[in-house]
């Protein structure tokens, strides 16, 4: 289903291809640390109204964490962070709507984003828009937004939100003068907005809400903000101050942990959702 590119992974035919390959990959990647998202697998399901989800049990990637996935120019971009080898982040690009994948590393031009990861795209003046954590393991946290035509090279925009323990951004646009952002910070999603992403955005002291790991999408006219709760997957509607739970549980015989849901709008009535899971607790 996926097919790798910069990097060595083959289809193993014979036992001396298998030496070359495991060689091969030592050379590439001397000193591989594995991490948590390591143990990460990325799966999909379907829906027609963003509400009831069928699941598909395939895994679309392995040793992937933090999906998120955009439809662009008629391809499926689904970007994640790529834990084959460290952390890193790279792109699945799709041309026949997520039947097969080819990965790509992502790259991106700036000085904020040494580390990028939790990846969050939307469509935005007839680009991708990325905003992702572009400073993994620094404090406070750098929320960093860039822009492509291609999907794969990127160019940073600004720093949206700089904090301390913040990580997996959501960056949408609400109405044609305001931007919204929502960040994890420990269990509950914080919230910042503003008129221009060319600058930082403000906290909005007076929201709150229980849930992590969101994204947010236009379906139908209403923006549906998926995100984990404490009945799994789940949706809430923003109206423009806050959220109200549409439905939870949304996902269910899974076995392991699951979170980090992702909406494709592929058009009215055809929706995908990317999701993680895993069995190791995160």
């Amino acid at each position: 289903m996926v097919s790798w590119n910069r990097r060595i992974v083959v289809p193993i035919l014979a036992v001396g291809l298998v030496v070359v390959v495991v060689m091969a990959a030592v050379a590439l990647c001397p000193r591989c640390d594995v991490q948590a998202p390591y143990y990460h697998r990325v799966y999909s399901a379907t829906s027609v109204n963003g509400l009831a989800w069928t699941v598909n049990s395939t895994v679309i990637l392995n040793h992937a964490s933090v999906p998120g996935a955009v439809y662009y120019n008629s391809k499926i971009y689904l970007y994640f962070v790529n834990a084959e080898c460290g952390e890193k982040l790279s792109v699945a690009v799709s041309g026949d709507y997520g039947a097969t994948f080819a990965v790509y590393d992502v790259v991106i031009s700036g000085s904020n984003s040494p580390r990028p990861v939790d990846p969050n795209p939307i469509i935005d003046g007839g680009l991708i828009r990325l905003t992702y954590v572009g400073n993994l393991g620094e404090d406070p946290a750098n929320i960093v937004t860039a822009h492509s035509s291609d999907g794969i090279n990127f160019v940073e925009d600004a720093i949206l939100l700089s904090e301390s323990n913040i990580t997996d951004p959501d960056l949408f646009h609400y109405a044609p003068t305001e931007w919204i952002l929502f960040v994890d910070q420990g269990s509950a999603l914080l919230k910042a907005n503003g008129t221009s992403i060319s600058m930082p955005l403000v906290r909005d002291s007076a929201f709150s809400f229980q849930g992590i790991l969101c994204s947010t999408h236009e379906i139908s006219g209403r923006f549906h903000t998926y995100y984990l709760g404490s009945s799994g997957i789940s949706v809430a509607e923003y109206n423009g101050s806050g959220l109200t739970v549409l439905a939870e549980d949304l996902v269910t015989g899974f076995t392991g942990f699951i979170g980090d849901p992702t909406v494709v709008v592929l058009g009215p009535g055809n929706y995908l959702m990317y999701f993680k899971q895993t069995d190791i607790p995160p």
